[in-house]
């Protein structure tokens, strides 16, 4: 009975939020739980005390005994125990910032709790799962756990923590959404139930802070104050306990967040100052370091404090490069880092307005495709590499990419920041820094309708014209007719097909050059030693996949491709050694049983994108899709050349840190150092007929692989019926720089 009695009183030292004395109770109860034999409610009592320490910020010995009950668990099969431990492993992640580990932890309990048919445990995992996906920017997924709450509602007696948790977590996620009154109403109605039940406690002050966020989201800046400064008064002369200076902290860092957007920055600055000081009496909780240093970043660039904006910029990147290596997944990855672009954007803006171009172009590699850095670099798989993520690959210097380009190839690198465009041009021997004055929205605009007008067929007069406007803003004079062009776009660039600009003289950008693209500098550089490396398999083996018969159920609007049959036969003859799949051959399981051993590849079929969620766009095959996410468990040792014959295959969506995001980008990421891919729906026949003559460009003539889908789309574009860019501009050449 004393046992029971002992916990109890943890549970009413937890309702005042006093953990300390919590935890110290519920340690007593495990122990006399234990000296009576009971060593469930020993572990039950362990289990409340461990998942206060991180309250207490005593983080590593949480984890540790958190692994103890696992354990033990797991030998007396106390499986009620297993799933609540991983779920605390979970929060503690979370709360240090290890966010792909949290999200490991978190998932394994949602796995074992369904397993056990634990509705609780269940409700809990999903409630946390959709708070950091919510957080990380995956706004779908986030949704989707959500949702997963609502049916368990009538299963169970559901307690007010956990409906408070919920209405939490809802709070956030809808102010992620952008719909800031609902944001607000969960938080009032949580805010008015913990009123009633405490009016004193930590809970008041989390809900406050959720009603300055949708408040000041609204526009509303003073209710944002107001709450603001009632949360920060319930704090005033609490006890200095680990949980009260945190809790402080976090409101200390909303008051900067708020007084920084209404222009206020200097009293920004104090309260960024004072929550870093209080979170530094806690050093173990590092999850507002980031958001307070990139905070004071904007302070001291509004107040044009250049020696204090140098600074804080290098403790932002620092921190900034901490984050990429906790979380391993790739899509994780893309969302952050996205998000955080204004970082890199300023640090440009705040370089080129210094004069200082080389540095400018630095920060400008060092924020673009580094995830997809990465795997080009790694001889593993990407699911093998989001497992077990070590040191995280650094962007090349200027000095190397210049000591590492090809002699024949110059690199135009573009920034499109709010207020300019900034444009480089390097090569071996040459560094060249542009800028011209457009806004990235009047930028975006312009791209959108030449695409428009293109994808559209417009009248050729129309298209010619914006293609005219768009060759004088983007491509620099004086570029070197003998050398190949690359193109490394960003942002909104990654949408256009550089290859159709028209130049003053009235010539297409394609008929003066040869083109190709890469996500980076530094992706070129090493995509161009791994061709160099594979350059010496003169007798190349193809891998042809035509027309596979696909679910016609599934996929009713999509239409039989004759020609795509008639290119991957016509295609296959031109290699000594080929492998023809074709129709009900095209198999899933035939193209992953092959690919891996081939040294061109090309698929001539369809492929479905999925804008939302790329990883669920999917080649279409005889018998099964594969989705794009399914090709992270394989790599391309082999592998010189991969053609992609099919609809948008170069583009999906573009991603501010890791530029154009399409199954071509996999496929770079598995290792193929080249990559020929399709920007819009093209239509079958001209598809095949480019197709058919740069393949014959390449093995009959000898030619590399970007002069030959040049002069193949050239003799497409040389054809009056396809003489229009939709038919020949579409594909692209990207990744490294080749001799064959």
């Amino acid at each position: 009975m004393q046992a029971r009695e002992v916990l109890e009183s943890g549970h009413r030292f937890v309702k005042q939020d006093d953990y300390a004395k919590a935890i110290s109770e519920f340690e007593k109860s495990r122990d006399l739980f234990a000296k009576l034999g009971d060593g469930a409610e020993a572990g039950l009592a362990e289990n409340w005390a461990v998942q206060f320490l991180p309250d207490v910020a005593k983080f590593e010995e949480g984890r540790r005994r958190l692994a103890a009950i696992i354990e033990s668990a797991r030998t007396l099969k106390f499986k009620v125990l297993i799933a609540p431990a991983y779920y605390w492993l979970g929060i503690s992640d979370y709360r240090q910032n290890n966010l792909s580990q949290s999200n490991k932890n978190l998932k394994t309990a949602l796995r074992l709790a369904e397993a056990s048919r634990n509705v609780i445990e269940t409700h809990h995992a999903q409630e946390a799962l959709a708070r950091n996906y919510s957080r990380l920017g995956e706004l779908e997924t986030a949704l989707l756990y959500a949702s997963e709450q609502l049916p368990d509602r009538e299963l169970y007696y559901q307690n007010i923590n956990q409906t408070l948790r919920d209405q939490s977590t809802l709070a956030a996620l809808s102010l992620r959404l952008k719909f800031f009154s609902t944001s607000l109403s969960f938080s009032k109605e949580a805010l008015s139930r913990i009123r009633e039940m405490s009016p004193a406690s930590i809970r008041v002050n989390q809900n406050l802070r959720n009603m300055v966020n949708a408040a000041a989201a609204k526009g509303d800046f003073e209710a944002a104050l107001n709450y603001a400064n009632e949360s920060k008064q319930l704090t005033v002369g609490r006890e200095q306990s680990a949980e009260n200076v945190q809790t402080a902290a976090e409101i200390y860092l909303l008051l900067a967040d708020l007084k920084s957007r209404m222009k206020d920055c200097n009293a920004a600055l104090t309260d960024y100052d004072k929550a870093l000081e209080l979170y530094a009496r806690v050093p173990e909780l590092t999850v507002g370091s980031y958001q307070i240093h990139k905070g004071r970043l904007f302070c001291f660039q509004q107040l044009n404090r250049q020696e204090d904006f140098s600074a804080e910029l290098r403790t932002v990147l620092k921190l900034s490069e901490e984050y990429r290596a906790t979380i391993r997944e790739d899509s994780l990855r893309q969302t952050f880092f996205a998000s955080e672009q204004d970082v890199f954007d300023v640090a440009i803006d705040n370089a080129i307005s210094a004069r200082d171009a080389r540095g400018a172009f630095a920060f400008v590699e060092e924020s673009r495709s580094r995830s997809l850095l990465d795997f080009v670099e790694s001889d593993r798989p990407i699911a093998e590499l989001e497992k077990t993520f070590g040191a995280v690959a650094r962007p090349l210097s200027l000095a190397e990419i210049q000591a590492r380009l090809p002699e024949k190839l110059q690199l135009i690198e573009y920034a499109v920041l709010p207020n300019r465009l900034a444009v480089w041009v390097v090569s071996k021997t040459r560094f060249d820094f542009i800028e011209k004055a457009i806004t990235s929205d009047e930028l975006e605009k312009k791209i959108v309708a030449y695409q428009s007008a293109v994808v559209g067929k417009a009248p050729a007069p129309e298209v010619r014209q914006q293609a005219k406007e768009l060759y004088e803003i983007l491509i620099p004079q004086g570029l070197d007719a003998g050398k190949q062009i690359c193109v490394v776009a960003n942002k909104s660039l990654h949408q256009l097909s550089f290859a159709s600009l028209v130049s003053p003289s009235g010539k297409y950008l394609l008929e003066d050059f040869v083109l190709s693209y890469s996500p980076s500098a530094s992706v070129l550089v090493v995509a161009t030693e791994n061709a160099l490396k594979r350059e010496q398999a003169r007798n190349e083996n193809l891998l042809s996949i035509g027309n596979p018969d696909f679910d016609r159920e599934e996929n009713p609007n999509l239409a039989d491709l004759q020609a795509a049959e008639s290119e991957a036969k016509t295609i296959a003859a031109s290699y000594r050694n080929s492998l023809e799949l074709i129709g009900t051959e095209a198999t899933k399981e035939k193209f992953l049983l092959n690919f891996g051993n081939s040294e061109v590849i090309h698929f001539a079929g369809h492929f479905v994108a999925n804008r939302q969620s790329p990883g669920n766009s999917k080649l279409l095959f005889a018998g099964g899709d594969l989705r794009s996410s399914e090709l992270g468990g394989y790599k391309l040792p082999r592998a010189k050349l991969v053609v992609l014959s099919a609809c948008e295959t170069a583009f999906e969506r573009y991603d501010k840190s890791e530029g154009a995001i399409g199954v071509a980008r996999t496929f770079l990421a598995l290792g193929a150092p080249l990559v020929v891919a399709s920007q819009w729906k093209v239509d079958s026949e001209p598809t095949r007929d480019l197709m058919v003559a740069f393949h014959r460009n390449r093995k009959e003539k000898g030619l590399s692989t970007a002069e030959s889908l040049r002069l193949a789309q050239l003799e497409v574009l040389s054809r009056d019926r396809t003489a229009a860019p939709f038919y020949w501009a579409a594909f692209s050449l990207i990744g490294g720089y080749s001799n064959y």
